[in-house]
């Protein structure tokens, strides 16, 4: 796929800004990028610097070479949240995001059956709200459980 740039909603971004970003915080040097990438010192180096243009496929590889979640950078590319991305890289919050990319259509597929065309595009906030929520809901459970155990003391 020969795309240059991300575009969603009327903006572009250009695909080798995310990128280079998502790739320096990697804090991977470019020599190993070159050998993990299939990609040569020249064609790295001129993407970094933005002076070329970056393929889908040579993102996702550069991405993946990097060990960023590849697909869920570029879906928050995609739609203009280029932000997120970059912010997320660094944390669990991103591989998370790309597994659950990978596992709604399937899950979609196999719950809704027939009745997939009978989804209402407007049901998208409130399902991304429901799930954010029980995602809160399951972290506060640990947090009071981490604090239980610190209190814990065996008897003697």
């Amino acid at each position: 796929m020969d795309v240059s740039s991300l575009s969603a909603a009327g903006k572009s971004v250009p695909l080798g800004v995310v990128v280079s970003k998502l790739i320096t915080r990697s804090r991977l040097s470019q020599r190993e990028l070159t050998a993990r990438s299939g990609l040569s010192k020249d064609q790295l180096s001129r993407t970094l610097l933005g002076k070329r243009a970056v393929r889908f496929d040579e993102a996702m590889r550069l991405l993946a070479a990097a060990e960023v979640p590849a697909r869920g950078a570029l879906t928050l590319a995609l739609f203009d949240r280029s932000d997120l991305a970059i912010e997320w890289s660094d944390s669990g919050l991103s591989a998370f995001f790309e597994a659950l990319i990978e596992a709604l259509p399937e899950t979609l597929r196999s719950e809704l059956g027939d009745d997939i065309e009978r989804v209402n595009p407007r049901w998208g906030q409130h399902a991304a709200r429901f799930v954010a929520q029980r995602i809160n809901h399951h972290i506060q459970e640990l947090i009071e459980r981490e604090q239980k155990l610190g209190e814990f003391e065996p008897q003697r």
